[in-house]
């Protein structure tokens, strides 16, 4: 018997239900396995059938949000935070850093028919912020990812589905990238890189900082492994969610002053003052921001 697959589009861009259809022929083979009831993408179906697997992308940013994850979770036996807004808040959780009529300014405000912070007529209600599912629904597995990798969208069904030998590995982005690390002196710092020159050589060790050794590997290193540095799309590794004394600042900070000569408050303070590109896609979540080594909003001027 087939199982059932329901999934949901939050605050998203969509991008996570693209990757299903990126399986192509991985979501071929699964087909002897599951059957999907509800994929916005692909089908008109506006209910929430009942399902043994509920894939949610997105974050939560709105009432409507929140009913509906609500309801997937009610609909569904397993529940997938799908993508890393849906894990993490992803890109969207910038708006953590502002209140909601900041926002709204700046969406509406000025347009002939509404107030600085009027709501048009039907715009849902905002949350007052960017919220990672899980905060509102008890979550089975997380699948962070901008998007997923196909890989492991069709790893992750496998592993839910009791497949044998079906596993989902718990390492860095360094553990599939194919750079070295190598100690040197007299390496430049160089803030804003995301590219080097040395293509065998780990970024840290030429002074550009790269979020590979803190960041879950769901990706199979593509960015490292072509040329660009890792943005921390997958969100943090294991080790930063669940020890609450390290942080992706700090653990960077000091692998990339250990391997080169360049001072660590350096490298500390560059990182605090470019928080929003640094933490972009975990910002809102509470295992980033309510670590004792975290200051966000001190960091970047906001309120």
């Amino acid at each position: 018997m087939k199982a059932k697959v329901s999934t949901e589009w939050l605050s998203g861009c969509s991008g996570c239900h693209i990757a299903v259809v990126d399986l192509h022929e991985k979501l071929l083979n699964l087909v002897d396995s599951i059957e999907f009831v509800r994929i916005p993408v692909l089908m008109d179906v506006r209910d929430y059938p009942k399902a043994d697997i509920g894939l949610v992308e997105g974050a939560i940013r709105s009432d409507h949000d929140r009913e509906a994850v609500l309801k997937m979770r009610e609909s569904v036996d397993k529940l997938v935070a799908f993508g890393t807004c849906a894990s993490y808040g992803g890109v969207s959780g910038l708006g953590w850093l502002y209140k909601d009529d900041a926002i709204l300014s700046k969406v509406y405000g000025g347009l002939p028919t509404t107030t600085e912070t009027e709501r048009p007529q039907g715009a849902p209600v905002l949350e007052h912020s960017v919220i990672p599912i899980d905060e509102v629904v008890e979550v089975d597995v997380h699948l962070p990812g901008c998007p997923p990798h196909p890989y492991y969208i069709a790893q992750a069904i496998k592993v839910l589905l009791g497949e044998e030998g079906a596993v989902m590995p718990a390492g860095t982005v360094c553990s599939q990238c194919n750079r070295k690390m190598v100690k040197r002196e007299g390496v430049a710092f160089k803030k804003g890189a995301v590219t080097a020159p040395e293509k065998d050589i780990c970024f840290l060790s030429q002074g550009v900082i790269c979020l590979g050794s803190v960041t879950l590997e769901r990706c199979r290193a593509q960015c490292t492994n072509k040329g660009v540095t890792c943005a921390g799309c997958t969100g943090p590794s294991i080790a930063v969610v669940t020890e609450p004394h390290l942080d992706i600042r700090s653990m960077v900070a000091k692998r990339m002053s250990l391997l080169t000569d360049i001072d660590e408050n350096e490298i500390l303070d560059y990182m605090a003052k470019e928080a929003k590109t640094f933490y972009s896609y975990a910002l809102s979540s509470p295992v980033v921001y309510k670590k004792p080594t975290v200051e966000i909003r001190e960091w970047v001027g906001e309120k």
